[in-house]
C-alpha cells in the first residue's frame, strides 16, 4: 500500500512537470521519457529517511532496499550509490558499525568516481561520526577534516559548521579541551551568522559540556540555559528537539549537583526523566535515574536513591553495561547506609563482577606472551653484556700483566706505555659500546611496545567493538557484556604498553594518573607530591623519565610487600630530585647484585641518558629508598 501511494504521488509530480515543459515550443522535441521507477526510488528514500528519524527501523530498511533495487535495475549509478549511503545511515542508527562502514566506504568511492563533491563530503562527515563512535579518533579526525576541506571549497556554511561541531566533539573525547573549544566556537559563530537556531542549540550544549568538564560550572549553566531558551522559541514538537531538551535539563541537573545545590538539581533531573521516558530512551533514562540516585545519596535520602538506582539497573540491562554497573554500586552504597549489610555486599559483588570479566584470563595470557617476548630480548642482551664484561676483565688482566712484564725492562718501557694506552682506549670503547647496546635495547623495547599498543588498539580493539555492537543488535546480552569487558582490558593493555597520556596530558599528569590507577588496584597507601616538570624534558627524555618512575613503582608492587609508598618529585632551581621510598622487606644492595640485575641496570641506564645520578639504599625489614638527581 505504501509503495502504491508513493508511486501515485511520483507520477502526478512527473505529469505536472511534463505539462510545464510542453509549454515551450523550443523544448518540445527534447523532453525525455519519465522513468517512474527512478521517481519511485527517490520517494522511497524520502519515506525511509522519515521512518529512520522516527526509529521505525523495519520500514526504513524496507524503503531503502527497495529504492536501491529500483535504481540498480534501471542502471542509475547516482541513485544506486545514494541507496548505499542511506543503508549506511540505517546500519549506523541500529548500531551495526561494520555494515555502516562497508556501505559508507562503498558510497564514498562511487561518489568520488562520479565527481559529486557534495556527496563525497557527506560520506566523509559520516565516516568521521562512525569512527568517533568506535573511539578511533585518528581516523575520525582525518575524515572530518576531509569533509571540512570540501565544504569550505564550495562555501557550504551549514555543513562547515557541522564539521566544526564534529571535530570539537572528537577533541573533547581525546581530552584536548582547548582545540575542542576552538572548533565549537567556530561552529557557533557560523550558526549565528546563518541564523540556524536548531544547530545553535547543539553548540550551546557542546560548550556547556566542555565547561562542565573544566569545572567552570556557572559558564556551563549559562550555555545550557541558552540552549533551553532557544528550544522554547523554536516551538517545534520534533523528536530530536525533545531529546536535546531532555539532555540539556539533565546536564543542568548534574551541574547544579556539582555546585552543591541538590534540591535544584532534582527539579531539572525529574523534568529530564519525564521527557526521556516519553521518548522511550532507555539508555538515557537509566543515566538520569543514576544521577537522581546520586543526588538523593548526597542529601542522605537513601530509600529514594535506591529506588531510582534499581530502576537504572533494570533499564540498562540490554542497552548500557556502564550504567548498569554504576547502578549496582549506588544500590550497594544505599544498602550500606540503610544497614542492609548483607544486601550491600551482594550488590557490590554484582558491581565487581560486571567490572571484572572472565576475560582477565585472556589479559593475563596476552601479558604472558608480551613478557616472553621481552624476556627473550633481555636474555639475549644479558648474554651480550656478559660477553662484554668478560672481554673487559680480560683486557684489564692483560693490561696488568703487561705493566708487570715491562716494568723492569727499560728499553721496552715506551712500547709498554703505548700498548697500555691502546688497551685502556679499547676498554673505554667496550664500556661505551655496552652503554650503547643498553640504550638501543631500551629504544627497541619502546618501539615494539608502541607497535603492539597500536596493533591492539587499531585491530583487536576495532574487532571487539564490532563484536560488541553485533551482539547488542542480536540481543545477546552476555556476549555483549563480555565483549565490552574484553575491549576495556585491551585498551588497558594498550595504555600500559604505550602511555598516550604523555602527549595528551603531559608528564606530571601522566605520572599522577599512573599512580592513581595503581592506588585503585592495590591496598598499598600512596603518598604523592609532584611539581610541574612538563617543560623540563624533550619527548625522548620525557618517555625515559616516565618509564623510570613506572619501573621503580612496579618493582615495589612486585617484590617489596610494602604497605606504604612515597613518591616525591621536586623541581629545584638547578635540578629535579626524585624520592621513591617504601617500608617493605628490603634487599641486599651488594655491588654484584646491582651489577647483575638487568632491571636495575635498565633503570640506571635511563637516568644516565638523562645525565642524572641514581642512588639505591635498602635494608632488610626496613624498606628501600631510591634517590635521583637530574640537572636542568
Amino acid at each position: 500500500m505504501k509503495e502504491c501511494i508513493v508511486l501515485v504521488l511520483c507520477l502526478i509530480s512527473s505529469f505536472l512537470h511534463s505539462q510545464e515543459l510542453s509549454k515551450s515550443d523550443d523544448a518540445s522535441q527534447q523532453i525525455p521519457l519519465i522513468n517512474k521507477d527512478l521517481l519511485t526510488a527517490e520517494g522511497l528514500y524520502s519515506s525511509g529517511t522519515v521512518a529512520l528519524k522516527s526509529k521505525n527501523y523495519e520500514d526504513a530498511l524496507y524503503n531503502f532496499k527497495l529504492g536501491r533495487e529500483l535504481a540498480k535495475k534501471n542502471d542509475d549509478e547516482y541513485l544506486t550509490t545514494l541507496g548505499d549511503f542511506y543503508l549506511a545511515t540505517y546500519f549506523y542508527e541500529t548500531k551495526d558499525i561494520p555494515e555502516a562502514l562497508t556501505y559508507t566506504d562503498k558510497a564514498l568511492t562511487s561518489f568520488q568516481n562520479q565527481n559529486r563533491q557534495a556527496d563525497v563530503a557527506k560520506c566523509q562527515y559520516y565516516l568521521g561520526r562512525i569512527y568517533r563512535q568506535i573511539s578511533d579518533f585518528e581516523k575520525a579526525l582525518f575524515h572530518s577534516f576531509e569533509a571540512l576541506r570540501i565544504n569550505e571549497t564550495s562555501n557550504e556554511i551549514k555543513e562547515i559548521a557541522n564539521c566544526f561541531s564534529l571535530i570539537g566533539s572528537i577533541y573533547i573525547l581525546t581530552g584536548d579541551l582547548n582545540e575542542s573549544e576552538l572548533n565549537f566556537l567556530k561552529a557557533l559563530k557560523l550558526q549565528e551568522q546563518n541564523k540556524n537556531d536548531k544547530e545553535l542549540v547543539t553548540s550551546y550544549r557542546n560548550l556547556g559540556v566542555l565547561n562542565q568538564k573544566r569545572g567552570n560550572y556557572q559558564s556551563a549553566l549559562n550555555y545550557f540555559n541558552k540552549g533551553l531558551l532557544k528550544i522554547e522559541k523554536l516551538s517545534i514538537n520534533d523528536i530530536d528537539i525533545l531529546d536535546t531538551k531532555a539532555i540539556l535539563l539533565g546536564n543542568i541537573g548534574s551541574t547544579l549537583r556539582q555546585q552543591g545545590k541538590p534540591n535544584e538539581s532534582l527539579d531539572f533531573l525529574f523534568q529530564a526523566l519525564a521527557i526521556k521516558k516519553e521518548l522511550k530512551r532507555d539508555r538515557s533514562t537509566a543515566h538520569t535515574c543514576n544521577d537522581i540516585a546520586e543526588t538523593y545519596i548526597e542529601i542522605k535520602r537513601y530509600d529514594e536513591a535506591k529506588k531510582f538506582a534499581l530502576e537504572a539497573a533494570d533499564l540498562s540491562k540490554v542497552v548500557s553495561a556502564n550504567n548498569r554497573r554504576w547502578a549496582y554500586y549506588l544500590i550497594s552504597k544505599c544498602d550500606y547506609a540503610l544497614k542492609n549489610y548483607k544486601s550491600s555486599v551482594n550488590n557490590f559483588k554484582i558491581y565487581s563482577r560486571l567490572k571484572d570479566s572472565i576475560f582477565t584470563i585472556q589479559k593475563a595470557t596476552r601479558f604472558n606472551e608480551l613478557q616472553i617476548q621481552y624476556d627473550t630480548e633481555k636474555r639475549d642482551f644479558q648474554i651480550e653484556a656478559q660477553k662484554k664484561d668478560i672481554t673487559l676483565l680480560d683486557t684489564q688482566n692483560k693490561l696488568k700483566s703487561q705493566f708487570l712484564w715491562f716494568g723492569g725492562i727499560g728499553l721496552l718501557s715506551l712500547f709498554g706505555f703505548v700498548l697500555a694506552l691502546k688497551s685502556r682506549q679499547k676498554a673505554k670503547k667496550d664500556i661505551q659500546q655496552q652503554e650503547y647496546f643498553t640504550q638501543r635495547l631500551i629504544e627497541s623495547q619502546e618501539i615494539e611496545r608502541t607497535r603492539v599498543s597500536k596493533d591492539l588498539h587499531d585491530s583487536v580493539g576495532q574487532q571487539l567493538t564490532f563484536m560488541k555492537k553485533k551482539a547488542q543488535n542480536l540481543d545477546q546480552l552476555e556476549l555483549s557484556s563480555l565483549a565490552n569487558a574484553v575491549l576495556e582490558e585491551v585498551r588497558s593493555i594498550s595504555r600500559d604498553l604505550y602511555p598516550a597520556t604523555l602527549k595528551q596530558l603531559g608528564l606530571r599528569e601522566s605520572i599522577e594518573q599512573l599512580l592513581f590507577d595503581l592506588d585503585g588496584e592495590t591496598e598499598m597507601f600512596f603518598s604523592v607530591e609532584i611539581d610541574d616538570i612538563n617543560t623540563s624534558f624533550d619527548a625522548a627524555e620525557t618517555l625515559n623519565f616516565y618509564r623510570f618512575i613506572q619501573e621503580s613503582v612496579n618493582n615495589v608492587l612486585k617484590h617489596s610487600l610494602a604497605k606504604t609508598l612515597i613518591v616525591n618529585i621536586v623541581k629545584g632551581k638547578n635540578a629535579i630530585e626524585v624520592l621513591i621510598k617504601d617500608n617493605g622487606q628490603g634487599f641486599q644492595t651488594s655491588k654484584s647484585m646491582l651489577h647483575n640485575s638487568l632491571g636495575l641496570k635498565t633503570m640506571a641506564e635511563r637516568i644516565r641518558i638523562l645525565k642524572g645520578s641514581l642512588s639505591i639504599k635498602s635494608k632488610k625489614e626496613v624498606g628501600t629508598t631510591i634517590l635521583v638527581k637530574i640537572p636542568v
